[in-house]
């Protein structure tokens, strides 16, 4: 859960790292501009950190994304919070649009040949949540103790009133500031009087009605959670310096050019020994003394166009940056691939052309392959040096690479087109021997329509994977194994597993054989692990709890007098609610479970299979996420 959740924070903060240099960079224009602009621009700020979804526009300004994958967030070990919302009929229904995408995962450590590399993406990844979750703790703990020691130096305050403001004066402070969440309080420093303190009031008084007491401890929080992200520090300093000028401003507004001077004045007094409490994220002092005191003497009133022009800055950073690029006119085609850039220019261009030319699919993977051994391996795999025709006007001299074309990118093609059931899809990617086959395992069927033109059908349209509920197990240069997960009424989930072997020449991919295996009623070990590799639950379309939704509808469901009687009474106990959702046999003269509970409430279980048929065993953790009187739902042992 948490590795998946670092993985969308992180999507998260690529996307508003865009609109918060937007907004630095609209600050230093808007320098005349009244100050509480810039104080909306970072509410922008927050809003965009804290969305938890994209709204696209054709007006965005920030670079095309692509969508994170479910074989990346099995990987990541994604959980509910990280994954795309999907309805229990497997179709994504609200697919954000993310900034780290599949390939540069996979980089990381996974060359698509060995599983042990997969493990390396994993590890990486587990090591830099802890460092994150260990840097949110620290930061948490820093507002705590700041919390804490500002609260015991002011506890002895002694309560006072000038001008009808309440205020607390306190011999162990150097400065004022305004201090709380529930009830703020003023607090100035025993040997402030005078003029100084009816102006220190005032200010303070200023942030308490703008509600500045609130935001600088919410903007602190965002920090804790993006802390790792420079801008992110940059935009909370500038934040507080902003929210500090912003209050001077409502403060000057109604003073005269001497008051002006007596104002500063009593900033540069109440700015000794300020940094405690500066970098204090709960209370607010008198900070940046120096650029406020500029501002306070060049601040005019605003003119109805510079009131207007701001504005219209506002508006347009909004349109252009809290949004994201249309998945239309993006043109990320679904394979999700992502090309990687040669040594030299000239030579990617003419691999992207000799594909293009050869019938290859869009956006191909394409690596420099220096290693010649490894063409033999791929069988064929490669585009041959030979095809690759160069512009004769490039700057740079191209010598002869192999280019090795990632098969991954043509199984997708696959595996997508028979998620959609697209017919003249799944024809064009298979060899023409293997159109008989195809019509017996799935009644795929080809004709031509009333206006003569051609088409392909499959003879049954449910259960079915929809959407792209599948997952690429493997793919190397000739052979591949895919998961597809189709759903049931329940709601629940089957398995599907399909072997491919095809041949990949000359850009060109071909399906030679497949074979599907439903993996229903499961009552070997292999037929176990085939289903569900390395017995791994957790983050994949079998995670009923935290994945695929369905847990709460199945739960809900149970406790639905008017459903079907008995229909869910198995999922109330930890092993036949194993049995069920993971589609084993249910036969005790072939399959039994043994549970073990793991907790003293009884709400956390191991069930252990034993396949009687081969004497094989396999195990699953099995949790009550819902209560003590919730169904029992599967996770990885």
């Amino acid at each position: 859960m948490i590795r998946g959740l670092f993985l969308d924070i992180i999507n998260q903060s690529i996307a508003a790292g865009y609109l918060i240099a937007a907004v630095i960079a609209a600050r230093a224009l808007l320098k005349r501009a009244p100050k509480i602009v810039c104080c909306i621009l970072w509410l922008l700020v927050g809003i965009r950190l804290i969305m938890p979804f994209s709204i696209e526009s054709v007006f965005s300004l920030i670079p095309s994304g692509v969508e994170v994958q479910n074989d990346i967030r099995q990987i990541a070990g994604a959980n509910v919070a990280d994954v795309p919302k999907e309805t229990v009929a497997g179709t994504d229904t609200s697919v954000k649009t993310d900034y780290i995408d599949e390939e540069t995962i996979w980089a990381m450590g996974n060359n698509h040949e060995s599983p042990e590399s997969v493990n390396r993406s994993y590890v990486f990844f587990s090591i830099a949540s802890a460092v994150w979750c260990s840097g949110m703790g620290m930061m948490l703990l820093y507002l705590l103790f700041s919390w804490l020691r500002l609260g015991r130096r002011v506890r002895m305050s002694i309560p006072k009133e000038q001008g009808g403001i309440k205020y607390y004066q306190c011999e162990t402070i150097d400065t004022p500031f305004l201090f709380g969440l529930v009830t703020p309080r003023i607090y100035v420093p025993s040997g402030l009087c005078g003029a100084d303190l009816d102006y220190v009031l005032k200010h303070e008084t200023a942030h308490a009605k703008r509600r500045d007491y609130l935001i600088k401890p919410a903007g602190y929080v965002l920090l804790t959670v993006y802390w790792f992200h420079p801008l992110a520090w940059a935009a909370y300093l500038l934040l507080c310096r902003d929210i500090e000028l912003a209050c001077d401003e409502r403060v000057v507004r109604t003073l005269g050019g001497e008051e002006k001077k007596a104002y500063s004045l009593a900033l540069l007094t109440c700015a000794v020994n300020r940094k405690t409490i500066a970098a204090c994220p709960v209370a607010f002092g008198e900070t940046g003394v120096k650029g406020r005191v500029k501002n306070i003497f060049r601040y005019k009133k605003p003119s109805f166009w510079a009131i207007a022009a701001a504005v219209i800055v506002v508006v347009v950073i909004a349109v252009c940056f809290m949004t994201e690029k249309s998945t239309a006119d993006a043109a990320v085609n679904d394979s999700g691939g992502k090309q990687f850039v040669m040594v030299n220019n000239s030579k990617t261009q003419a691999a992207q052309n000799t594909v293009r030319d050869l019938g290859g699919i869009n956006n191909t993977d394409i690596a420099d392959i220096e290693n010649e051994q490894l063409e033999n391996d791929m069988d064929g795999a490669f585009l041959p040096a030979e095809n690759l025709i160069v512009d004769t006007d490039a700057h740079n001299e191209i010598t002869t690479h192999n280019y090795y074309i990632n098969p991954e990118s043509y199984v997708r093609q696959w595996a997508e087109a028979f998620c959609n059931r697209d017919g003249q899809a799944i024809i064009a990617l298979a060899e023409e021997d293997m159109q008989e086959e195809l019509s017996e395992a799935f009644g795929l069927s080809q004709g031509v329509n009333d206006n003569n033109e051609p088409y392909a059908a499959f003879g049954w349209s449910s259960p079915w994977p929809q959407g792209s509920s599948y997952r690429i197990v493997s793919a190397s240069g000739s052979e591949a194994v895919i998961l597809y997960y189709a759903w049931v009424s329940d709601p629940h989930v089957t398995v599907w597993r399909e072997e491919l072997s095809y041949t990949i020449r000359d850009g060109e991919f071909r399906v030679t054989s497949q074979d599907m295996q439903f993996l229903e009623g499961i009552c070997v070990a292999e037929e176990f692990y085939a289903a569900y590799p390395d017995g791994v639950i957790d983050g994949t379309m079998m995670d009923y709890y935290a994945y695929n939704q369905a847990g709460e509808a199945l739960n809900e469901n149970a406790k639905n007098a008017d459903m079907a009687p008995g229909a869910y009474a198995g999922l109330y106990q930890p092993d036949t609610a194993a049995i069920n959702l993971l589609n084993l046999l249910k036969n005790q003269n072939k399959v039994t479970a043994v549970v073990e509970y793991t907790n003293e409430e009884k709400t956390e279980a191991v069930v252990t299979f034993a396949f009687l048929e081969n004497a094989s065993t396999a195990k699953v953790r099995m949790i009550k996420p819902y209560g003590k009187d919730s169904i029992w739902l599967p996770q990885t042992y």
